[in-house]
């Protein structure tokens, strides 16, 4: 198709869909009015003493947040549509450089938009698993009733979940704005919305398997849980998507078709595997162990497998080093985990599941991508965090938080996948020698996502564990260390300190010995010298 036709297929697309917009404006005004009074109904409910009445009030509640929520999908739909078109446009290269950076500002425009909207249909499926909840909490058990509405419950971790999300989006000013390349801060913002909802994703989707397997007969809304993780895993590769728009025009004026290219050749690129064995024992290992460490980075992150290199996200202001953008600490070489090679693995499967219509080219790439996750080298990422225990321990709780947040990375591309492969039409462009084949691969993905997760999680609770092991097992302890180690009661009761041979009255020492790691191994002791 000739470029000005493909201009003008996607102004009509962004017309329509604007159009529609506006119509709707009205509806989603009197819903929300509709929402909120049906919120304030709940104190009402008790006042009822009739069953059916109940009943009555707690469906009319739910209904008014199912007809809210299907607002947002239309509009999330459209939304999707428009950034579609507008991805088209922006990948061509003809035009004058005026016309190229108004299309790659309207790219960015929808990129922020379909990021609010599926922010706030998140709070909209939200509210409706919430009335679910608390209308019927009287029905259950006192655990679960705790489980459920308690202090830490889960309605208290959905409800902060959505207040978060759309707080830090009104922080955003530039996300909604005229669709020039964020700032620095709106960037920031942007990664906080993306952790935040990859987090909470991850701890809704633990309480889900838990519910489902303790209660599984309770009346509890698990499909529509199900649907809230799709739901915050997707809009955090959209706010993923939109940190990757904010690169360099080169990278934004690539075609859509070799978003694949960017791909590393496995999953695990990022953090390649065999880089696990490069890790250097700390120098010396003499039970004796004073004086300052000199030692090897344990892994190094590099471009991207497809040897594509990283580029620095642009701002108005500035430019924010690609390493701060995902990775929480951009002054360990080990484990870095760069915020283009996430986006870039990403890129292929979020211009196709997020916005194009589905066909059967579309499919065949998210197939294709379904295979290159499954590959994943999980037992890699093992590797490297089981060689921190060799290193400085500043170093090693960063490369743990490097790891996590590198494992929460690759689980929103396969939630993505996941979800991009659910629905009727997939079946349909399907053969019958297909379905059995793909349904067989989605539940090995599904199984290796709940690896990931698990993984994941286990990484942030044994952190401090780990932490607290290298300062244990470090040649070259220092005065901190031992007293993180003091003030945590990890020392055994110090033996009386001893006077050095030739220097009586002046120079003595002491033994202190370390209580047993995580692993039940007893570390080596400590010799601490005191001048007097």
């Amino acid at each position: 198709m000739p470029d000005d036709k493909v201009r003008r297929c996607c102004q009509i697309v962004c017309d329509a869909a604007n159009e529609v917009d506006k119509l709707g404006l009205s509806t989603i005004t009197k819903l929300d009015k509709k929402t909120k009074k049906a919120a304030g109904m709940v104190d009402k409910l008790y006042s009822y003493s009739q069953a059916d009445r109940q009943e009555l009030l707690i469906l009319n509640v739910e209904n008014h947040h199912t007809a809210a929520i299907k607002w947002w999908e239309k509009k999330a739909w459209r939304s999707e549509r428009q950034r579609s078109a507008c991805a088209a446009t922006a990948s061509l290269s003809s035009g004058t450089p005026v016309m190229r950076e108004a299309e790659r500002c309207a790219l960015r425009l929808r990129a922020g938009s379909v990021l609010s909207v599926r922010i706030w249909l998140v709070r909209e499926r939200i509210g409706l698993a919430r009335a679910k909840i608390e209308l019927r909490a009287s029905r259950f058990e006192p655990d679960l009733k705790e489980l459920l509405v308690g202090r830490n419950g889960v309605v208290q971790l959905m409800a902060s979940a959505a207040q978060e999300a759309l707080r830090a989006l009104s922080l955003a000013k530039g996300i909604m704005d005229d669709g020039k390349a964020l700032n620095a801060h709106d960037c920031a913002v942007v990664e906080k919305i993306m952790e935040r909802l990859s987090d909470f994703g991850l701890a809704l989707h633990e309480v889900h398997t838990k519910l489902s397997h303790t209660y599984p007969d309770a009346g509890l809304p698990l499909k529509l849980f199900e649907r809230i993780v799709d739901d915050a895993w997707i809009t955090a590769h959209d706010a993923m998507h939109l940190l990757n728009l904010q690169s360099p025009p080169s990278a934004i004026m690539a075609p859509q078709a070799q978003a694949g290219a960017a791909m590393p050749a496995r999953a695990g690129a990022a953090i390649p595997a065999g880089t696990a064995g490069t890790a250097a024992v700390s120098e010396g290992t003499t039970a004796r162990r004073k004086g300052k460490s000199k030692h090897k980075s344990a892994a190094r992150a590099g471009t991207s497998a497809a040897g594509q290199p990283s580029t620095p996200v642009a701002a108005n202001a500035g430019t924010v080093p690609a390493a701060k953008v995902l990775a929480r600490s951009d002054q360990v070489a080990s484990t870095q985990v760069r915020a283009q090679e996430v986006a870039a693995s990403s890129s292929g499967a979020g211009s196709t599941i997020g916005g194009a219509a589905l066909s059967m080219e579309v499919l065949t790439e998210r197939l294709k991508r379904l295979d290159e996750l499954l590959q994943f080298d999980l037992a890699g990422q093992q590797s490297v965090v089981s060689q921190v225990r060799q290193m400085k321990p500043e170093e090693a709780g960063k490369v743990v938080d490097d790891v996590a947040q590198y494992l929460r990375a690759q689980a929103i591309e396969m939630q993505t996948c996941l979800a991009g492969l659910q629905g009727r039409n997939v079946r349909l462009l399907l053969t019958s020698t297909q379905l059995p084949k793909v349904h067989e691969r989605t539940d090995q993905l599904k199984g290796l996502l709940n690896m990931v997760l698990g993984q994941a999680n286990a990484l942030n609770e044994g952190k401090a564990g780990i932490t607290t092991d290298c300062m244990k097992t470090y040649a070259f302890p220092a005065q901190k260390y031992l007293e993180h180690l003091c003030n945590a009661d990890e020392l055994m009761p110090p033996e009386a300190p001893v006077a050095l041979r030739g220097e009586p009255g002046k120079l003595f020492e002491m033994k202190l010995q370390p209580k047993m790691l995580v692993n039940g191994a007893m570390p080596s002791p400590m010799w601490v010298h005191i001048h007097t």
